[in-house]
């Protein structure tokens, strides 16, 4: 009975009787010539203008009567994207006509991501439902869909496709793993690597804000980083972090010159704990406010406030004169009054 029907098939297809031999080839019993050479002869056939192509009667005539095979579906697949035709796909894929695969998933994919993500989910995919997660930005949803699955993705080429194709997801993503309710999924160290070598400096930024925002002695190094990376690329970031105060465990000597060298003197002298440094830096008081020199001295010991206050006139008293009268106004019972005249007297 099959021969029979391969050769009445053959004699319809040869004397250019598609149509029927379509829906002969679609009801075959066992699906006898519902086969991949049966596709490849209607798609050699030409379409005529106004009519629908025989390798689309062929597909129709299936789906009239129920759903394609692995194979059917992605040659369907084909020709209906090249026509930009994916709600056909959408409807079919709701009607459950189509079998799903990672093949058909990767020809979708250039088209809608979405609804790739849709056939990998049914195909059991997982390494590219990740994938399109991430490419979709549903980064919630990654690490719960790998756990149900058992899967155990590979986070850090994951973490780096995303750098590469959506940096701005890319520090949510590395959020969303570094503060898994079972523990960190990623490093830390490893994840900046991961950005910096993209040149992502807001995407570190972003992601070490979120990481070290406990303020650990542990994190000293990446605070110094974090701190380095913005004052070389972006200083007015390094200096609202600076503003914040949420992190005092960095390098602050090598922090204080990179703040030197980006022309955030104020940061500097915040973080230079050497008079020698100070005092290089506080001679140039045009600069900076009487008022927030006032607080800064504040700060300084009785010693390292006279050495600097004789620094600034030496180097300039016409510019600095006023500032250190009204610092030694107002810190006078520290400095003492002895001290003081004997620091004006030597002028």
């Amino acid at each position: 009975a099959d021969n029979l029907y391969v050769q009445r098939f053959q004699q319809m297809f040869q004397s250019g009787n598609y149509g029927e031999a379509a829906k002969l080839a679609a009801n075959s019993p066992n699906g006898v010539l519902r086969t991949p050479e049966t596709i490849e002869s209607f798609k050699q056939v030409p379409a005529v203008a106004g009519q629908l192509s025989p390798i689309l009667q062929y597909f129709g005539t299936i789906l009239e009567r129920g759903g394609l095979n692995r194979y059917e579906s992605v040659e369907l697949a084909k020709p209906v994207l090249a026509q930009n035709r994916k709600q056909l796909l959408e409807k079919w894929l709701k009607e459950d006509k189509l079998e799903c695969s990672e093949e058909l998933g990767d020809i979708v994919r250039p088209h809608d991501t979405t609804l790739a993500l849709s056939v990998y989910l049914r195909a059991n995919v997982p390494v590219k439902v990740v994938q399109c997660f991430a490419e979709t930005g549903q980064f919630d949803k990654i690490v719960m869909y790998s756990k149900k699955v058992g899967y155990q993705p590979d986070w850090v080429p994951l973490l780096q496709y995303v750098a590469r194709s959506n940096p701005d997801k890319a520090a949510e993503l590395a959020n969303a793993l570094y503060n898994d309710e079972n523990g960190p999924l990623i490093n830390l160290e490893q994840t900046v690597d991961i950005f910096m070598s993209q040149g992502a400096v807001q995407s570190a930024t972003s992601f070490l804000l979120d990481a070290l925002k406990d303020n650990k002695e542990e994190h000293a190094h990446l605070q110094t980083k974090l701190l380095e990376m913005n004052l070389l690329n972006a200083p007015q970031v390094a200096d609202a972090i600076l503003g914040n105060g949420m992190f005092t465990h960095f390098d602050r000597p090598y922090v204080a010159s990179l703040c030197e060298k980006a022309g955030l003197v104020q940061r500097a002298l915040e973080l230079y704990e050497d008079t020698g440094d100070i005092k290089r830096l506080l001679v140039h008081t045009q600069g900076l406010s009487p008022e927030w020199l006032l607080t800064f001295f504040g700060q300084l010991s009785v010693d390292q406030s006279l050495e600097c206050l004789r620094e600034m006139l030496t180097k300039n008293i016409r510019q600095n004169l006023q500032v250190v009268v009204q610092i030694v106004t107002k810190y006078s019972e520290q400095l003492t009054p002895t001290a003081i005249i004997d620091m004006f007297e030597s002028f």
